[in-house]
């Protein structure tokens, strides 16, 4: 009866995953989206996917951005919050600047101008929340109003290896060990929940031809390409690779056009010892949370990607 149960759920959540959720958008037909992001731009080079992100979120025409905040994670939120000030500004998405949000784990604890803001946010509009940083501005929401799970449709984290996999795994879980509380937060409420792998496992990296096809001065895209290179000589010196691991740029690829992405339904266990990580499994576990595990990019990922990422800054959306 467990096997049959289990059955029912997988086709019910790819279901769902495939069809991207139901009367979430806005009236114009556009998915509304809040992002949660860490973004670098500048010295000392670091990871520029969440500045990316919120281009390519911009660009597309199939989501809206509701709302943009910066949390800790990638760069400290004293460096990320300018950074997505100054994307943002040069962006025509309608947001007038983006939130602040916690600095550290124990800012769950504490509300912020993000937590507010998200949460005023939910009480207007169903939202899809895509986090690319540790989830410690969701938990924060969730703990003081749990109610409004119902108002999200589900959300999309950067996070997750295959329990198969983690004892030879090379690729850090940063965001799950950034602030596992969180993730436990958000993983014992009932909100719909898509988990994106991290580094290259989904098959998208982006080399020095990609960045130089995106090149245009006069457009927002220039801010983050400096950046972006200086990222991809780091890679290179490191490890040899001639591209960098764009898995923020699956994450809201997945949401902007939902059933493309390779997705399974799967379960998610929090692991605490000897180091935080989550560990996702296509059979279920006692403790395991459903989600959906979207490992594989298809074939056209990578160009619909940089497609928007070039519209990112347009005065409309591309036809």
């Amino acid at each position: 009866m467990r096997v049959i149960a289990w059955l029912g759920l997988v086709i019910a959540a790819v279901t769902a995953v495939a069809c991207g959720g139901q009367g979430a958008g806005p009236s114009d037909g556009r998915r509304a989206v809040w992002l949660d992001l860490s973004p670098a731009l500048g010295d000392p080079p670091r990871d520029p996917g969440d500045a990316l992100a919120l281009l390519q979120a911009s660009g597309s025409p199939q989501l809206r951005l509701r709302g943009v905040s910066v949390t800790f994670g990638n760069v400290p939120v004293v460096r990320g919050y300018p950074a997505a000030v100054e994307v943002l500004g040069r962006l025509q998405t309608g947001l007038l600047r983006p939130w602040r949000g916690p600095s550290s784990p124990e800012e769950r604890a504490a509300p912020t101008e993000a937590t507010q803001l998200l949460t005023e946010a939910l009480g207007d509009t169903r939202l899809t929340v895509i986090a690319l940083g540790p989830a410690t501005t969701l938990a924060s929401v969730l703990l003081r109003q749990p109610a409004l799970v119902s108002q999200i449709e589900r959300v999309v984290f950067v996070g997750g290896q295959v329990a198969a996999d983690a004892a030879s795994s090379d690729v850090p879980d940063a965001n799950v060990i950034a602030d596992v509380d969180s993730l436990k937060v958000v993983l014992d409420s009932d909100v719909a929940i898509t988990l994106v792998p991290p580094g290259p496992r989904a098959g998208v990296t982006l080399t020095a031809d990609d960045l130089s096809g995106l090149d245009a001065p006069a457009r927002p895209i220039a801010l983050v390409l400096p950046g972006a290179r200086a990222w991809l000589q780091v890679v290179t010196a490191t490890t040899a690779s001639a591209a960098f691991a764009a898995p923020a740029l699956v994450a809201v690829d997945v949401v902007a056009h939902p059933g493309e992405v390779r997705c399974e339904v799967a379960s998610a266990t929090v692991r605490i010892s000897p180091s935080p990580a989550l560990l996702v499994s296509s059979t279920p576990a006692p403790q395991g949370r459903r989600v959906a595990w979207c490992h594989t990019a298809d074939a056209g990922a990578k160009a619909r990607i940089l497609a928007d990422l070039g519209a990112a800054g347009l005065p409309s959306p591309r036809p």
